[in-house]
Parts: structure tokens; C-alpha cells; sequence
């Protein structure tokens, strides 16, 4: 793969934009790159681009997710957008009370 061919640039634009995946995962994203810069409690970027790239990994597994439920796929981009603005810690948070509810029953 020669990155001096644009039919290979061409191939690699056309997968990206048209995948419900990599969309969501950019909505993730820019809304966790924007939430964390809004919040201002912290300004290292190593944070927020860490932050961002979580957000956007999170979603990129909840698309496997709303295909499961039986959703349309475009709520895979309304998933990586309420992944970005609740945020890692708050979705970490939330996961770990519903894990130890379920491993106490």
C-alpha cells in the first residue's frame, strides 16, 4: 500500500466516512475534547486527548451493543455522544455500582 497513490487515500476516506462506527466514535470525541475544556477542571492535554480517545473506544464497543438490541445503526452516534458528555469516570462509576449490585444478588 504506496501512501503515493490517492486511489489508496481515496479507499481509506470513503471506509472511514461511511462507518457508523468511526462516526460515533468521533462524536465521542469532540464531545469529551469539549466537555473537558467547558468543565476547566483539567487543562493537561495528555487528559483530555487521553480522555477523547477512551470516549471514542467506549463508543466504538457500544455500536456492538445497540446492534444487539436490535437498533438502527445511526444510534450508535447518539451512543457516542452520551459516552462523551457523561465521560469515562462518571460511565466507569456507573458500571461498578451496577456490576456490585448484580454480584451481591
Amino acid at each position: 500500500m504506496s501512501d503515493k497513490d490517492p486511489n489508496t487515500w481515496a479507499a481509506i476516506w470513503l471506509a472511514v466516512s461511511t462507518s457508523i462506527e468511526m462516526k460515533g466514535a468521533a462524536m465521542a470525541s469532540v464531545i469529551a475534547v469539549l466537555r473537558v475544556l467547558y468543565d476547566g477542571k483539567e487543562t493537561r492535554w495528555t487528559r483530555i486527548i487521553l480522555e477523547s480517545l477512551i470516549c471514542g473506544g467506549l463508543s466504538m464497543s457500544a455500536t456492538s451493543v445497540v446492534r444487539w438490541f436490535g437498533l438502527p445503526d445511526d444510534m450508535a452516534i447518539a451512543a457516542g455522544g452520551a459516552i462523551g458528555f457523561i465521560g469515562v469516570t462518571a460511565l466507569r462509576d456507573l458500571l461498578m455500582k451496577l456490576l456490585v449490585r448484580k454480584a451481591a444478588e
